[in-house]
């Protein structure tokens, strides 16, 4: 059975993930990863975006348009996808995906820990500062795989997205936590692929040098897609964002 650890690294522009991430580059390199890129949806805006992962539809078709919709649900999903299927959902993340999954608004003494099992998700760790390090949230989204053994887990990072509202795109702030995000996760990744799970990382937008996205520049629009398996498969990447939950879907159910 297939098991899969979706990164979803917040505001990580397609040249920064390949330049400056070593460890993709030497997985790459070595046969052991393979990588492309899209340009994401429209508007190239957090909230709208995670939609539009989860449900496979553009933003103008799931309704999610800004990141001022507090408790709007997104509808369905990857993971009911998954909960119809049999399969367990976990996730690491931003508390905007705990909206758009329950369609209430977040707490963050209430629901720090919520899962939302109507949506799919049996298991959750939601954060709500955008200085939230990354690695706190990989050590949240290892946790949950090892206490609830699910067969998809999404761990959202938030640092590059982060270092680039406060610094700007292209910086070396920004090029840094992208660098940080590489070492970690060549600490992790092996111990992922040896239980057994492929692993994808991909981003919702990029980060424009004006320390804000939204635009249509290839700089806030032009998103990394990396298939890191823990095997040789090489299946047919997506071709455009919308198609991500398509691919996650194949991957971990054989159907799009």
């Amino acid at each position: 059975m297939d098991k899969l650890v979706l990164v979803l690294a917040d505001g990580l522009r397609a040249d920064t993930a390949r330049f400056y991430m070593g460890y993709l580059a030497a997985l790459e390199e070595g046969g052991r990863a393979h990588r492309t890129q899209f340009p994401c949806m429209l508007p190239s805006l957090s909230r709208p975006l995670y939609a539009t992962l989860i449900t496979g539809r553009a933003p103008i078709e799931h309704g999610v348009v800004s990141n001022d919709q507090p408790g709007v649900s997104c509808g369905e999903t990857l993971f009911h996808q998954l909960m119809q299927s049999g399969k367990r959902s976990a996730a690491a993340a931003y508390y905007f995906f705990y909206e758009m999954l329950s369609g209430e608004r977040y707490h963050p003494y209430q629901h720090r820990l919520a899962a939302v099992p109507a949506a799919g998700l049996g298991a959750a760790c939601w954060y709500h500062a955008d200085e939230y390090p990354d690695s706190h949230t990989l050590a949240d989204g290892e946790a949950l795989r090892q206490h609830y053994q699910p067969d998809f887990l999404m761990i959202h990072t938030m640092g590059s997205d982060h270092a680039g509202h406060v610094h700007g795109g292209g910086t070396d702030a920004y090029n840094m936590a992208a660098r940080v995000l590489d070492m970690q996760l060549a600490l992790l990744i092996p111990r992922w692929h040896a239980e057994g799970y492929h692993v994808v990382l991909t981003s919702d937008h990029g980060m424009h040098p004006d320390r804000m996205h939204g635009g249509t520049q290839p700089v806030e629009r032009d998103v990394p897609f990396y298939w890191l398996p823990h095997d040789r498969s090489r299946p047919a990447l997506p071709l455009a964002q919308r198609d991500v939950r398509a691919f996650l879907a194949r991957v971990l159910l054989g159907a799009g």
